[in-house]
Formats: C-alpha cells, sequence, structure tokens
C-alpha cells in the first residue's frame, strides 16, 4: 500500500493552476524595442571599449579547465591575479573546457555575448509563462527590457567578470516554462542545482507546490549530474564535497560586511556593524524570510501566478544565500517583466502605482553616473554609497534587499487585495445567475 501510494506520487501530475490568459501583444512593439536594443547595445560597446572587461572569474574558469585538461589539482588558489579557487563543482569542468580552444579575450567577448542572448532567452520564457502571445510583440518587449537591463549593475558586473550566473537563471527559467506534464520539467532546476547549489530551493518549491513528479526529477537529475561529475573528476569531487569546500563561505567572501555581498548575512552585518559570520540576527532572519518567501510562491502559484511566484522564490535564494554577489541579482530581469505585466492587467489608480512601482523597483539596480578615479561614469548604487549621508547612504549601501523585502511586501498586499475582489465578484456573479 505503502509503495503504491509513493509510485503514484511519483508518477501523477497534478492538474494546471488556472493558466493565465492567452494575450495577444501588439506587432507594433518589434521595431521599437529592437531599436532601444540596438541604441544601448552600442551605447554599451562603446562603454566597454574604453574599460574592457577584467574577466576576473573568467579567468578562473579558464584556469579551472586547464587544470582539468593536464590532470592538475582543480581546487587549489592561483587562477587569477587576485587568487581566487575555482568554487564550482567538478561536473561544471567538461563544460568549460571549450573557453580554452581561443585566445582569453575573444573567448571572454563570445562568452558575455551568448550571455546577454541567454538574458534575452529569459525573459522570452517569462513571457510565456505570463501567457503572452505573438512573436512580434513578445520580441519587442523583451528587446525593451533587454535595452534596460543591460544598465543595470548585476549584468554589467556579470559581464565584466565573466561570470555563468545567466546561464544557471535561464535553466531554472526555461525549465518552470515547460507544461506541466512535460517529463522534462524538473531536468532544467536540476542541472541548474549541480551546477551552483543555491537553486536546489526549486525543487523545495516544486514540492510545495505539489509537483512532486518534477522535484523527483529535478532532485535525480543533480544526483546523476554530481555521480558523473565523481566519476570523471573523482579527487576534485572527494575535495568539493568531502572537505566542506562546497559549504564553506568564507572560502569567498572579502570580508562579511563587503558592499558587494548582497545578502541577508551582508545587510544584517552592515546594519549591526558586525564582522562576524553567521550571527543569531542572520539566522532568525533567514528563517522568517525563508518561510515567508516560500509561503508567498505557494500561494502566488495556486492563483496562476507561476512567473511571480518563479521571482519571489529566485529572490529568497539570493537573500538567504550566506554569500550572494551583486552579479548574482540577474533575476531582476524576469522581475521587470512581471511587475510590466501587473501594471498592464490594472486599471485606473492602480496602473498608475503599478507602473511607478515598476520604476522604483529597478532604479536601485540601474548604473547611474557617479565619480570614479577622477571620472564620472555609470556605476551601480552600491559603489557609491560613500557619496550619500544618513538614510540616503543606509539605503545605497543595501538597495538590493531592502528593494526586495519592499517588493515581498506588495507582492502579498497585491494577492491578498486580487483574492479579496475574486470573492467579491464570484457572488455577485452567481446571485445574478440565480
Amino acid at each position: 500500500m505503502t509503495i503504491e501510494r509513493i509510485r503514484r506520487l511519483a508518477t501523477d501530475v497534478p492538474a494546471d493552476h488556472a493558466a493565465p490568459p492567452r494575450t495577444p501583444l501588439p506587432n507594433w512593439l518589434l521595431v521599437p524595442g529592437l531599436a532601444l536594443l540596438a541604441i544601448s547595445l552600442a551605447a554599451y560597446g562603446a562603454f566597454v571599449r574604453d574599460r574592457p572587461f577584467r574577466g576576473t572569474d573568467f579567468n578562473m574558469y579558464l584556469g579551472a579547465a586547464h587544470a582539468f585538461l593536464d590532470g592538475q589539482p582543480v581546487y587549489q588558489l592561483g587562477y587569477t591575479s587576485l587568487a581566487i579557487p575555482y568554487t564550482y563543482p567538478p561536473i561544471t569542468l567538461p563544460f568549460l573546457t571549450p573557453l580554452t580552444l581561443l585566445d582569453p579575450r575573444t573567448a571572454l567577448t563570445v562568452f558575455n555575448i551568448v550571455g546577454i542572448a541567454a538574458m534575452l532567452l529569459a525573459l522570452w520564457f517569462t513571457t510565456k509563462m505570463l501567457g503572452y502571445e505573438g512573436t512580434g510583440g513578445r520580441l519587442g518587449l523583451v528587446a525593451a527590457v533587454g535595452a534596460v537591463l543591460v544598465w543595470t549593475e548585476p549584468l554589467q558586473r556579470n559581464l565584466d567578470l565573466g561570470q555563468i550566473n545567466i546561464f544557471v537563471m535561464l535553466l531554472v527559467v526555461a525549465d518552470l516554462a515547460l507544461p506541466g506534464r512535460s517529463r522534462f520539467k524538473g531536468v532544467g532546476i536540476g542541472a541548474a542545482t549541480a551546477t551552483k547549489l543555491l537553486p536546489g530551493l526549486f525543487v523545495v518549491y516544486l514540492l510545495l507546490t505539489r509537483r512532486i513528479r518534477a522535484a523527483i526529477v529535478a532532485a535525480g537529475t543533480f544526483v546523476g549530474l554530481t555521480l558523473l561529475g565523481a566519476i570523471i573528476q573523482p579527487g576534485g569531487s572527494y575535495d568539493y564535497w568531502l572537505t566542506g569546500r562546497a559549504f564553506d563561505s568564507h572560502r569567498v567572501i572579502s570580508g562579511v560586511r563587503y558592499g558587494g555581498n548582497q545578502s541577508l548575512q551582508g545587510f544584517t552585518a552592515r546594519l549591526l556593524g558586525t564582522d562576524q559570520h553567521n550571527t543569531i540576527w542572520w539566522m532568525l532572519s533567514v528563517a522568517v524570510v525563508l518561510v515567508g518567501g516560500l509561503a508567498l510562491a505557494t500561494a502566488l502559484q495556486r492563483h496562476g501566478e507561476e512567473a511571480m511566484a518563479m521571482v519571489v522564490v529566485g529572490f529568497t535564494m539570493l537573500l538567504i544565500s550566506p554569500v550572494t554577489w551583486s552579479h548574482y541579482w540577474l533575476w531582476i530581469g524576469p522581475m521587470a517583466v512581471v511587475l510590466i505585466d501587473v501594471a498592464r492587467r490594472s486599471r485606473g489608480a492602480a496602473r498608475l502605482i503599478a507602473g511607478v512601482v515598476a520604476v522604483a523597483a529597478i532604479a536601485p539596480f540601474l548604473m547611474w553616473p557617479g565619480p570614479y578615479r577622477g571620472d564620472v561614469i555609470p556605476r551601480g548604487l552600491i559603489w557609491q554609497s560613500n557619496q550619500f549621508d544618513g538614510l540616503a547612504r543606509r539605503f545605497a549601501v543595501d538597495p538590493y534587499v531592502t528593494t526586495t523585502l519592499v517588493l515581498f511586501a506588495l507582492a502579498a498586499l497585491w494577492l491578498y487585495w486580487r483574492s479579496r475582489a475574486q470573492r467579491t465578484v464570484l457572488p455577485a456573479v452567481d446571485t445574478a445567475n440565480g
């Protein structure tokens, strides 16, 4: 009886919750959207020509790939001028080896071009989750949002360092955009978790939303890829998984109060003025945000708001991680599309409020003109906090955490008001039909 029940849980797929209505987007969005993206990319190209990519993390990948191909120990210092050790599981190494076929500068450029395309693809999948139709209109919306994202600190820093975060996010977004009955649902999340452990929170999300089969597929994919990594790199797997390297947050942080760490750990440390890791206040904040974030995401998904729920889980994952560098915050891309959708669905004064919220939510992540080494260039707000005083400085040093917590509160209120309006309308409809 118990075995049969487990089998049903593993094979049955719950019916999809109320899917968003199909919404055709007008084709006229294509031309202005592509024009904005072209102008934005051209301006960014000129900016990069004067300030070439540093490729700090990319050099780490290249060093690890060369060490892997040469049969040398991978998890050691010395791959970059900053002596950064390789911090990813062994299964990632074979996928990095093609980068060694080009000279480092060309490889980094190609890597970042593909990265920008991956961000646009993640936005495309988000529009699918929202029920948008019409290839031209969707491309126009994606291009317009992408044009803005190019001038955000998380994306620019991701490209400057040559990071893989865009590809990890794309795996998750593409997975959740699959139909609920797809046999492949869970594979992307499992692969993302095998690359970086943080996306494992989406497995918990799948369980909470009763998509047991997808959660099992995700877990199985993670285990399978991890075991494959152990076969490919037995020594590296021992170093990574069994010596505690995978779970040691001290190995990658430049002091707990470093402004680049935009997690609850960094937030609470800066707020309290302490250099101590894993304080009780951080643990309490993690517990509250984890429970609250997953509860909010589950409620949103059950009301047919899968895209918004996905963004909430993505942000929750970033908040609770001991170390969340600013370039991890690429979930602002799907966030922007979701907030635009909320504004589109709103009416009257609510649409104006939703539009203001959308602009205010992306503003802290933008690159703003600021002094740097005798020049004035676009820089992220977190790198300009010393230019402010009082509350302005307090917000500038922790804008990502603060903005996200406010958005969580607004999402909860929006869901409450939406549910209340539906409860008010349904009795009226029943009375009219009666």
